[in-house]
């Protein structure tokens, strides 16, 4: 797989319809907290007006009022932030580069650093409750923590060559991990290179790994041409989606003991990659990825759908609160907010 840091430099511009700017505060340029320079890596919605965001350089910003105001919040680095998670509307976590963990217990006021053990980047957190805690990181390793970041267990997980050619071993050497996604403080599943799906029923202490029902799909022969993962969500313990490379697409209705590819029609749209997933538990569902390519889940079939205005960069992450209120955050400064269940999107200007 490219690196996290290669595709999020393949960035192009962002425009929005001068209809859309009612819905936004005029703010004047030498004061706003967002712009064409800024790279969000990560969202979630923690009320209808609140959420906060997390990106390059160290950026954590807040809005309290659904996106007219942002107020940013000191983070103590200006390493890139991969991502954030609350389990409530106090305590939450960033991760980021250089094995850089944040956690606030004052709804996002405030930031302290975890000691978290590695030095090399964590892509992706889950988190279940204020204790019980996952991080995915690079060169095949996870943490896990079951007493809200005051410390942290590390973890490798030895890559399997089953059905990889001989002469190809050595190349599936240390598959980074970009996604986690538990349901809850034992059912875990987590994605990444190669085409990587573990699946843990113990909190994290052993894995499975899931991937090898995708051979012999799609003209997949070789484990090593499975595409690299960049996202996983779970609806419930039965029904998840992955998304990674050449938009590819796969489904599973079992926990994961089988997964299959989505039809070929789905994929053959776009061949960008798909970063992130979201499935609900009421049945909805979506996904973002480059080149402002975005999916939704409509009588059980994926379809690309349009935001309603011009966008063209990619589109890293998505959170919903509600069936409504729901946030999109991408290169070039973007940030979407929607109303009325992802029928329009509005661009935050900050």
């Amino acid at each position: 797989m490219m690196h996290r840091s290669s595709f999020w430099l393949c960035l192009v511009a962002v425009c929005v319809l001068s209809a859309c700017q009612k819905e936004v505060v005029d703010v004047p340029l030498n004061a706003r907290l967002i712009t064409a320079r800024d790279k969000f890596y990560g969202v979630q919605a923690l009320s209808p007006a609140k959420a906060v965001v997390v990106g390059y350089g160290g950026k954590i910003l807040m809005t309290v009022d659904g996106g007219k105001t942002w107020h940013g919040k000191e983070s103590g680095t200006d390493l890139a932030l991969y991502d954030v998670e609350f389990v409530d509307e106090q305590y939450g976590w960033v991760c980021g580069q250089d094995g850089l963990i944040l956690r606030t217990t004052d709804g996002g006021a405030s930031w302290v650093k975890q000691e978290s053990g590695t030095k090399g980047p964590i892509f992706a957190l889950s988190f279940v409750d204020r204790n019980h805690g996952w991080g995915a990181a690079d060169r095949a390793t996870y943490l896990r923590t079951t007493n809200g970041g005051e410390s942290w267990e590390s973890g490798y997980l030895e890559p399997s060559l089953a059905g990889v050619r001989e002469e190809a071993t050595l190349a599936m050497v240390d598959p980074n991990f970009y996604d986690i996604h538990f349901l809850d403080a034992h059912r875990g599943w987590m994605v990444g290179d190669f085409g990587k799906i573990y699946h843990t029923v113990d909190g994290g202490v052993t894995w499975k790994e899931q991937q090898h029902s995708l051979l012999g799909q799609a003209g997949i022969d070789d484990a090593l041409n499975l595409p690299t993962f960049f996202g996983v969500s779970f609806a419930n313990a039965q029904e998840g989606v992955v998304v990674g490379l050449e938009g590819k697409i796969s489904y599973t209705a079992d926990g994961g003991e089988q997964w299959r590819f989505i039809a070929e029609e789905v994929s053959a749209f776009a061949t960008d990659p798909l970063y992130t997933p979201l499935l609900r538990s009421n049945g909805t569902g979506w996904i973002v990825g480059a080149a402002g390519r975005v999916l939704q889940l409509q009588n059980g079939q994926w379809r690309p759908v349009s935001l309603g205005i011009p966008v063209v960069t990619w589109l890293r992450a998505i959170d919903f609160f509600d069936d409504q209120h729901g946030w999109i955050v991408g290169g070039y400064g973007t940030i979407l907010r929607t109303t009325d269940g992802g029928q329009t999107w509005w661009p935050s200007v900050g």
